[in-house]
């Protein structure tokens, strides 16, 4: 009796085929089931939620960059650390007083309010810009 041993690689997956000699070839296994990935949180309509806006903090990735008391994931240090934020005179290194129209200018485009700002345009929404500022202005 000769077996012959095929390997054959789906997706980096081996899948063995073996054969008996003048046999059929041997079923492969059903394919893995893959978990499509999670769709991102949906984003509650209405007036700017401070509780959301934490939430954004995180899923924006904000964290990477600055710090915020209360969010145990903001560690970042490139840009400021915006626990207080709200009882500041000034963000943007000065360029605009503090004001919720002025954080959401901020946040809308930060280097079209500063040219040479580390901070990128992030692409966020009007409603998730509600919601930031819904929560950085309780950060007094």
């Amino acid at each position: 009796m000769i077996k012959k041993l095929a390997i054959l690689s789906v997706s980096g997956i081996f899948l063995g085929i073996t054969a008996a000699c003048g046999g059929a070839p041997a079923a492969a296994p059903a394919a893995p089931t893959v978990a499509a990935p999670a769709a991102p949180a949906a984003v509650p309509a209405g007036p700017g939620d401070a509780q959301t806006g934490k939430g954004l903090i995180v899923s924006k990735g904000c964290t990477a960059c600055h710090k915020v008391a209360g969010v145990p994931e903001a560690v970042g240090e490139v840009g400021p650390d915006l626990t207080g934020v709200a009882g500041r005179p000034s963000i943007a290194g000065g360029a605009l007083t503090v004001s919720e129209a002025n954080l959401k200018k901020w946040l809308k485009d930060p280097p079209a309010v500063k040219a040479g700002t580390l901070m990128p345009n992030l692409g966020l929404t009007d409603q998730e810009i509600g919601h930031l500022v819904a929560f950085l202005i309780t950060l007094k």
